[in-house]
């Protein structure tokens, strides 16, 4: 069976000063000039349009970072600490063609004792004030910023370094110092931080319009398709765009069949069919089952079914242990 992803509707700080002191929030150096990553090459063909395109960067409009440094993603806040993001295969909204990651930042000190997620899903620290993207990694012990988790949508080619189908456990970083008593909870206030109004949400709503599964089934979260391979999803606390507050998870599917084999990584821990009569019925299924693998970043921390989340990839949502052969 082929699977066909539909498209039901059109695809989309002020400068503080440098603190000198260790823990402060962390002023890198330079001309201000922005600096940019290269732009990043996909596999699979996008299926975003200019309009698509547009309207995604229009639904993650925030910036969580200060001090001249131009980031290469869009950002909409979550919680006063947390914010998901989207990054193109452009740095420039003018080039961008492709969706080639989504992610999940959150604040914190450049300190191994608050690096979200142990596993090392949040591979790059970037400093809150920077004059000049590259030179924000890393830092000083304690400076104050975002931890970022960053997970490809497809196979890509990034300045020559090939990253697989999932979360990025080698995006360009710097390790963390220990730092001790340093290690305290950030006190930096990046305007407009918090949940995100009625409005931001509705928008968010009306962006995500796509519908990828057949038979009947109702899906609690919207999705995006990006690609004929993949779809990038939003799962709030409550699936209507007049009754949702809070923006739980961030993730993506990509098309498969239910197998061992064809599983991307251990992070893939839901695998949906294609078709069911309902979305209950549609977990797992025989072997060699058309339908989706899925990955869930966790965008604020929240309890669910007697488990407490931590943002970061969800590596215990919903497993479906495929059959080891098909």
């Amino acid at each position: 069976m082929t699977i066909t992803l539909g498209r039901s509707g059109s695809l989309v700080a002020a400068l503080a000063a440098a603190l000198c002191a260790c823990g402060g929030v962390g002023q890198s150096g330079g001309t201000g000039s922005p600096s940019p990553p290269a732009a990043i090459r996909t596999t699979v063909t996008s299926t975003l349009t200019s309009a698509d395109v547009d309207a995604l960067t229009a639904a993650f409009p925030d910036g969580p970072f200060a001090g001249g440094q131009k980031a290469p993603l869009v950002a909409r806040w979550v919680t006063d600490s947390s914010f998901v993001f989207l990054q193109f295969d452009s740095p420039t909204a003018a080039g961008a063609k492709a969706l080639a990651y989504i992610g999940v930042g959150v604040k914190g000190r450049f300190c191994s004792e608050t690096r979200p997620d142990s596993g090392g899903s949040f591979s790059r620290f970037q400093r809150y004030q920077a004059t000049d993207w590259t030179r924000g990694a890393g830092g000083k012990a304690g400076d104050q910023g975002y931890w970022l988790s960053f997970v490809a949508l497809d196979r890509l080619n990034v300045a020559g370094r090939a990253v697989p189908l999932g979360v990025d456990y080698r995006y360009p970083g710097t390790q963390p110092p220990t730092c001790g008593s340093v290690s305290s909870a950030p006190t930096f206030s990046p305007p407009g931080a918090g949940k995100p109004p009625p409005e931001a949400i509705a928008k968010l709503f009306s962006v995500f319009t796509d519908q990828p599964l057949q038979g009947g089934q109702v899906a609690p979260r919207i999705f995006k398709s990006v690609s004929a391979q993949a779809l990038v999803f939003l799962q709030f606390d409550k699936n209507s765009s007049t009754e949702a507050r809070d923006l739980r998870y961030i993730g993506f599917w990509t098309k498969s069949t239910f197998c061992g084999s064809t599983r991307p990584s251990p992070d893939f821990t839901h695998f949906h069919r294609l078709v069911a009569p309902s979305y209950a019925l549609g977990h797992g299924g025989p072997p060699g089952t058309p339908g989706f693998w899925g990955t869930w970043v966790a965008a604020e921390p929240f309890e669910s079914q007697g488990r407490t989340i931590t943002p970061g990839v969800d590596r215990d949502f919903s497993p479906t242990p495929p059959p080891s052969s098909c």
